[in-house]
């Protein structure tokens, strides 16, 4: 992905702009026929593919088809954007909410406000992070998919094994290393931690909370300069740079964040930076876990949320009107308690709760309710910018770049920071 990340933009924002659609693009005649990109796996695949059949029992004005569009979450807005460009790009896609601010300046994506504002979407019962997430500049670009945010995953057993207390929610990140330097056995292929470096996203958001905490940020307060170069962003990474380098304890995943998973799954790795999303593969490997908070750095355990949407693209404007009829019944309280049973995604809605399978939901799921607790240490958010994605592109190249021992981590952000600012002075992009 970090070799697509620089072209993003261009494309996305650029070329595509003298194509967009403005007629049906579909035969009035018989049922509207979309296709979802939905990006996910194993459960979640399953979960939404099973949803999606439910709705079209219902509903035979509408056919929806669900793929995963041959991209996983991460990648999805590549993929997108190449089908931007070839006229193969969906209906509906599952979009990260930092890539908001990019999608919403192309003429491909619709504002669906005068959807949004039906009664029947009860758009006011999402919690006000998911909405905010789905709009830029008043521009709805789609029905929030996703709340969850950023926590320690853990295996119980390996640390009883290594006579380790399970963590405490003062912990911090020098305790974060001590662990998973314990837990590491390089001869019998066991870690304490991961990190993914394949170049996305998954890269990236993991670092802002230790910037956060240390004091850093990611953009100048004008968003005019990068700011993660700072010394509190070098500061933020070396933790996790001695980590890999020095003590061994990290394994590097060059995959999104999928090898690292298998690993926790199979038992051979102590603790992963994860959310609830985790949850349905963990428990079906049988995998004895618990959640803690991020590791803080002076009291301060600052998180990252991930408000994810689905994102609804044009084909006209009937099916943008279908599009929107399939999301607000998939987004309906009924049919999210469905998803959070399957995948222990956390709830999008207050009324969730209301629900008679709740308490169903949070027995089937033990330890749930830390990572929903966890949210109030989400106090900041990824920029809100067009150009976040192509920034986090740089960024993670200079993850990927220290933990393999190549760069330092001043010289390596630095890099990022010029590629950024060189970005962020083009007006327009």
């Amino acid at each position: 992905m970090k070799n697509l990340m620089p072209i993003l933009a261009a494309v996305l924002l650029g070329s595509v702009a003298a194509c967009s659609s403005s007629g049906d693009g579909d035969d009035s005649s018989g049922p509207v026929e979309l296709v979802i990109w939905h990006g996910q796996e194993n459960a979640a695949a399953k979960s939404i593919e099973k949803l999606v059949g439910a709705f079209n029992k219902t509903h035979p004005g509408i056919k929806v088809k669900a793929d995963s569009g041959g991209a996983t979450a991460d990648t999805m807005l590549p993929k997108v954007t190449a089908g931007f460009a070839a006229d193969t790009y969906p209906d509906i896609a599952y979009m990260y909410g930092s890539w908001a601010a990019a999608l919403a300046r192309s003429p491909k994506v619709p504002d669906l406000k005068k959807y949004t504002g039906d009664p029947k979407v009860g758009w006011n019962d999402f919690w006000p992070g998911t909405r905010e997430a789905t709009a830029v500049k008043g521009k709805v670009i789609g029905f929030p998919a996703v709340s969850d945010n950023l926590t320690v995953l853990y295996n119980r057993k390996m640390l009883a094994e290594a006579h380790l207390k399970p963590p405490a929610p003062t912990w911090t990140w020098d305790d974060f290393r001590a662990v998973a330097r314990k837990l590491t056995d390089t001869g019998a292929k066991t870690y304490g931690t991961t990190w993914p470096i394949a170049g996305g996203e998954e890269t990236t958001w993991a670092l802002w909370p230790l910037v956060w905490q240390n004091g850093g940020d990611i953009l100048s307060p004008d968003g005019k300069k990068a700011a993660f170069n700072s010394p509190q962003g070098a500061r933020a990474l070396a933790v996790i740079q001695a980590m890999a380098v020095q003590d061994k304890s990290v394994y590097l995943d060059s995959s999104p964040a999928e090898k690292g998973q298998k690993l926790f799954e199979s038992g051979r790795l102590g603790m992963m930076l994860a959310g609830p999303w985790v949850l349905p593969d963990v428990q079906a490997a049988k995998i004895d876990y618990a959640f803690a908070p991020l590791p803080g750095t002076n009291g301060d355990h600052q998180t990252v949320s991930g408000m994810d949407n689905w994102t609804v693209l044009d084909h006209g404007d009937r099916r943008i009107k279908a599009s929107a009829e399939f999301l607000t019944w998939l987004t309906r309280p009924e049919q999210q308690l469905v998803w959070m049973m399957d995948t222990g995604s956390l709830p999008t809605r207050a009324s969730i709760a209301k629900l008679p399978g709740y308490q169903d939901y949070l027995k089937k799921y033990p330890g749930i309710g830390v990572v929903a607790d966890n949210i109030v240490n989400a106090k900041k958010i990824r920029p809100a910018t067009s150009k976040y994605p192509r920034i986090s592109g740089f960024v993670a190249q200079a993850i990927a770049s220290t933990l393999l021992g190549r760069s330092d981590p001043q010289s390596a952000l630095n890099d990022a920071a010029r590629k950024s600012d060189s970005l962020l002075a083009v007006p327009g992009q």
